[in-house]
């Protein structure tokens, strides 16, 4: 049983074999593509080794992005509590994974002296330990730079409708008061039908803006 399995996409194995021998030079003991052999089930090994693994690094790129195996090999990661990124071109992450935190491995060198390995290696060894990690945590660029991954609100849109829909029953309620006055002979008919004619048409208008908010807050959810 190895301490880390590593998933990565074919076209990066040149960077993916620079971590795959920190990892081992740092004492942890590895499983990758690369002790695959001949006549073996790829998909049932692959399976036996994430379960047994207790850390999994996931090296994302446009390549993993677009690899099968790279995404199911996350997800089972995931799903296990087992799950540290990093990203070696600063390609966007599939979802759901964009919403976790990464390390930037744009600029690293290859060697463990360089940021962002030693935050790389304590995640490692929080895992094989068995620590939880923080769900959201700045990530560590190559630089040195901290990057605080955003975390907004993507649906404080609705606060908008929110205020509209009140409005609009604000609308309501005046035309109710007007027709009951009516009723009661306190209001003219004339006065009742011009009042009855603004408020419809504001609430027309606040229909179709509450309309509108509503789409837009929608489609920025699904980013």
């Amino acid at each position: 049983m190895a301490d880390c399995f590593l998933s990565y996409a074919r076209p990066d194995q040149g960077r993916a074999t620079a971590v795959a021998e920190g990892i081992e030079a740092s004492g942890r003991s590895l499983w990758w593509d690369q002790r695959l052999t001949a006549g073996d089930d790829y998909g049932l090994v692959i399976e036996r080794e994430i379960d047994a693994a207790r850390c999994v690094v996931v090296a994302w790129s446009k390549a993993a992005h677009d690899s099968l195996w790279v995404r199911a090999e996350a997800n089972a990661a995931l799903d296990a509590g087992k799950l540290v990124q990093l990203s070696f071109d600063g390609a966007r992450l599939p979802l759901p994974f964009t919403m976790i935190n990464f390390l930037d491995f744009r600029a690293w060198g290859g060697t463990r002296d360089q940021v962002p390995w030693p935050e790389l290696q304590s995640r490692l060894y929080a895992r094989v330990r068995g620590d939880a990690l923080p769900a959201m945590e700045p990530a560590i660029e190559a630089g040195g730079v901290e990057i605080v991954q955003r975390t907004e609100d993507r649906l404080q849109g609705f606060g908008r409708v929110a205020i509209l829909g009140w409005a609009g029953l604000a609308a309501t309620l005046l035309v109710a008061l007007c027709v009951l006055l009516a009723v009661r002979n306190l209001l003219s008919a004339a006065a009742l039908g011009l009042i009855s004619v603004v408020a419809l048409a504001i609430s027309l208008a606040l229909l179709a803006i509450s309309a509108f908010v509503l789409g837009r807050t929608m489609q920025a959810s699904r980013r």
